[in-house]
């Protein structure tokens, strides 16, 4: 991931502090992985990922608007048909979707393996980005990606010990019955 977003980094184009914004970044990386291991205890105790979701989302609402209320930010809305329909494909598709499918990974794989999505995600943006806004595709970004892929592939075709796998409680009790 450095190496993807060194060359912007380098030739200071990017507008504002960039490492206000490193500091920024890493910290939603911490509170992601901490929601992570949340909702990996919530589905093991068989909590569904439609609740899951919504109560999620209710939550990130409401701390958004908490936070707009004490930095004295108006509530405004574009009623433009471009800002509605985006405004709606990405509560749908952005959001309800697309949380609601990585809840079901996180549940099946557990939340060690599905963190790893988010290594995905920017290089999805950076293929996006090359086809509609012209990106240019340095040799250091392509080597970039080319190991976030790597890194994905390797650690998602480790196989695992089934007594790791998320919800599977009474075959690690099992295990430390007997050492």
């Amino acid at each position: 991931m450095v190496l993807v977003f060194l060359p912007e980094l380098q030739e200071g184009t990017a507008k504002g502090d960039a490492t206000l914004g490193l500091m920024y970044a890493l910290a939603g990386a911490v509170t992601a992985s901490m929601g992570n291991l949340v909702a990996s205890r919530n589905h093991r105790r068989g909590l569904p990922v439609v609740q899951m979701n919504t109560f999620g989302m209710f939550y990130g609402a409401m701390f958004v608007a908490l936070y707009a209320m004490l930095a004295r930010q108006p509530f405004r809305v574009d009623w433009s048909e471009r800002y509605l329909l985006s405004l709606a494909y990405l509560t749908l598709l952005g959001s309800v979707v697309a949380f609601s499918a990585f809840l079901t990974l996180l549940g099946r794989i557990g939340a060690d393996r599905a963190g790893y999505v988010t290594v995905a995600i920017p290089v999805v943006a950076l293929l996006m980005s090359g086809l509609f806004e012209g990106l240019h595709w340095s040799p250091l970004l392509v080597l970039g990606v080319l190991l976030c892929l790597a890194g994905n592939v390797s650690v998602l075709r480790v196989k695992r010990d089934p007594a790791s796998r998320p919800g599977n409680a009474a075959a690690r009790m099992g295990e430390e019955r007997e050492g």
